[in-house]
């Protein structure tokens, strides 16, 4: 029995990774002591359930559905962790944290240091990514995402909200003139920030209840945040950006701001992502009410345009 449940246990994770390797690493075992399970599983049940080549490992079909029982057992595992971690409160054992990589700048992760540092007995694992990930599959406690919409079926706490603002460097406004309404960004080259999920060619502005919408044209699209910064620093053409991304920008005259009387309607929320569990672990908790107490906190707090 206990090796039947040791080999789901396997299977489930080789699935989440689709590695023998990370697998193996995962597990804390040799990558040979993976595949021999598996071969032993499949050979108990007469099925083939990992599909092999070169470079990828994948379940077929019903190796996919076994391995769901496989995982219902690391879940089970994990809350009877928690359950007994909370009853003691140790922040301890692994943490592994996604977070949105436009926002893993040199704030958050000043903020990530300090959270280790106070946890000492905590390794913290930290993955930056631009994509939506799966929680459970890839085998995250947490994302801080900024997302107008979190995953379904998962917890979302509000830390904090980023706001954009429109900007330019001196050398493109010089050559090319400073806007003064927002339907003036029709005549000028915008950077757009443009991925496979998500992309901003609309620009919302309010002015003394006034709304309008421009839609935003330009030669340079880009789905990466902080290469949005970069071309526009670079004088490239106006950009729409989230605040966080501005540090001294504004200060040191790199970027000036454009139409300061017109706000920017654009609000994207920035969650603490996890699954949904009876016993939240002691070191996710902390975390999320650390991250919580940070961002209310300059340079996070009140994430709001800078006006020159």
């Amino acid at each position: 029995m206990l090796d039947n449940l040791q080999q789901m246990v396997i299977l489930a994770t080789v699935g989440n990774e689709q590695n023998f390797t990370r697998a193996a690493e995962r597990l804390g075992i040799s990558k040979s002591q993976v595949s021999k399970q598996i071969r032993f599983l499949e050979e108990r049940l007469g099925c083939q359930l990992v599909q092999r080549s070169t470079r990828t490992v994948a379940l077929t079909d019903i190796g996919l559905q076994y391995s769901e029982y496989g995982q219902q057992l690391v879940d089970t595992v994990n809350e009877a962790e928690a359950m007994v971690a909370g009853y003691r409160d140790e922040v301890k054992g692994v943490l592994r944290v996604g977070v949105a990589q436009s926002f893993g700048n040199s704030n958050i992760t000043s903020a990530l240091a300090e959270f280790q540092k106070a946890h000492p007995d905590l390794e913290l694992e930290v993955s930056l990514f631009d994509h939506r990930p799966n929680l459970l599959e890839e085998g995250f406690d947490c994302w801080v995402a900024i997302h107008e919409h979190p995953p379904e079926g998962m917890v979302a706490r509000r830390l904090a909200n980023c706001n954009f603002v429109v900007v330019a460097s001196p050398e493109y406004l010089a050559e090319h003139g400073v806007p003064q309404l927002p339907g003036d960004l029709r005549r000028h080259n915008c950077i757009t920030y443009q991925s496979r999920e998500r992309k901003y060619v609309n620009w919302e502005f309010t002015r003394d209840g006034v709304h309008q919408s421009i839609r935003a044209r330009g030669n340079y699209r880009i789905d990466n945040a902080p290469a949005v910064l970069d071309a526009a620093t670079s004088g490239l053409g106006i950009a729409y950006l989230s605040t966080y991304l501005i540090t001294d920008e504004l200060v040191n005259n790199k970027l000036v701001q454009l139409l300061p009387e017109w706000k920017a309607d654009v609000e994207l929320p920035i969650y603490a992502v996890y699954p949904r569990r009876k016993y939240l672990a002691p070191k996710v908790r902390s975390f999320i009410d650390f991250m919580a107490e940070r961002m209310a906190k300059p340079p996070f707090k009140e994430l709001n345009p800078i006006t020159s």
